[in-house]
């Protein structure tokens, strides 16, 4: 059913494009490549195992302009393992409205959902969350002015088991207000889940019930980017809390913490750190493990920090080349990640040109 309602909006808009040039409306496109190499070495440590994820994902979509504000968007995301006999290993379809204008932004259908949840921190979202589920189906609306934003959304995860429909979504809310090199941001979700219920060792479920798992993450930062020689300079400290609860049996939790964030990027380096300091989260994984949880799953741990090294071999608005080298501190013991990353994005809706205008310290030994 996918295929067939695809193949028809793909060939309703192609019959579109014909009747372009007598028409005030226009066709749209747009097309994204992504690949990543991610390989992690956490032996012995119990809650992360050393795994790579590797593979390739094209997004192509079609649109209709109706006018410069409103456009419908058809399209579909191609995910290929590395490694796989398969050409295509997972298909998501893409279809949504979209209005845009003067900074407002509203989206609903199934929309790619990169833009909005990129900049949750890692302790609300996986590095893995948008590569295994790129497409959200829901809405989303958002508001930007400079460097200050405010957004609402909704991304629909319910999936049919065993031939019925179990209710699961995300509500999510982020913002930031910049005030000259002072901020204040704030990240927040809910996600409600009706899950089947199976006793220890059991293949059919007894019933079924609500686990919910509330975050939200609070901080005031400092940005000095634009009044230092750095390319970005920012830190910021943040208050997490959260409510981890299973109706079924009356059971929650409320883990509390501290999470220090801090990036400085010159010429090409970036250098990250992520430090936090309180309770260990996800409290009922071992029972409901991604059913619940959609966080890092170091953040179980009551003290942990990460160290990122990343080096941007090609930095602007269409293509992007970097390798993120990691070290995870962790139960007095150090792990080590690797992340090559390459992703390009072009479309005709805003005629964009490449930017050059980034600097890499190592032209300076080419002169």
């Amino acid at each position: 059913m996918k295929f067939n309602f695809l193949t028809c909006v793909l060939l309703w808009l192609s019959l579109w494009s014909g009747v372009v040039e007598v028409s005030s409306q226009e066709v749209l496109w747009r097309a994204r490549l992504y690949s990543r190499f991610d390989n992690t070495e956490f032996d012995p440590l119990p809650m992360r195992m050393s795994r790579t994820m590797a593979g390739t994902r094209f997004q192509p979509s079609l649109g209709l302009g109706i006018d410069s504000a409103n456009r419908i968007f058809v399209g579909t995301d191609l995910c290929h393992d590395w490694g796989s006999h398969h050409i295509v290993d997972r298909i998501d379809p893409i279809a949504y409205y979209g209005y845009s204008s003067h900074g407002l932004t509203f989206r609903i259908g199934a929309l790619p959902k990169d833009t909005f949840i990129a900049r949750y921190p890692r302790l609300m979202f996986a590095d893995s969350a948008v590569w295994v589920r790129p497409v959200a189906n829901g809405f989303c609306l958002e508001y930007t002015a400079g460097k200050s934003f405010a957004n609402f959304w909704l991304d629909w995860t319910g999936t049919a088991r065993q031939g019925t429909i179990y209710e699961s979504f995300f509500v999510g809310w982020s913002g930031r207000l910049q005030k000259g090199i002072v901020y204040g941001q704030h990240f927040g979700y809910m996600f409600h889940n009706v899950a089947a219920d199976y006793a220890p060792n059991a293949t059919e479920p007894y019933g079924s019930s609500v686990k919910e798992n509330i975050k939200t993450l609070t901080a005031l930062g400092i940005d000095l980017s634009g009044t230092t020689p750095f390319d970005r300079l920012e830190s910021n400290l943040a208050l997490s809390a959260s409510l981890e609860r299973d109706r079924g049996n009356g059971e929650y939790y409320t883990p509390i913490g501290l999470l220090w964030q801090m990036v400085a990027e010159y010429c090409g380096l970036a250098l990250k750190n992520d430090l936090y300091v309180g309770s260990g989260e996800q409290r009922l994984y071992a029972r409901f493990g991604n059913d619940l949880y959609w966080g890092d799953l170091m953040y179980k741990l009551p003290l942990y920090d990460r160290a990122d090294l990343v080096i941007h071999f090609f930095k602007s608005n269409i293509i992007n080349i970097d390798l993120e080298l990691s070290l995870h501190f962790a139960m007095r013991n150090v792990y080590n990640q690797q992340m090559l990353n390459v992703s390009v994005d072009i479309d005709n809706f805003y005629r964009r040109r490449i930017d050059r205008s980034y600097r890499y310290i190592w032209q300076w030994w080419t002169k």
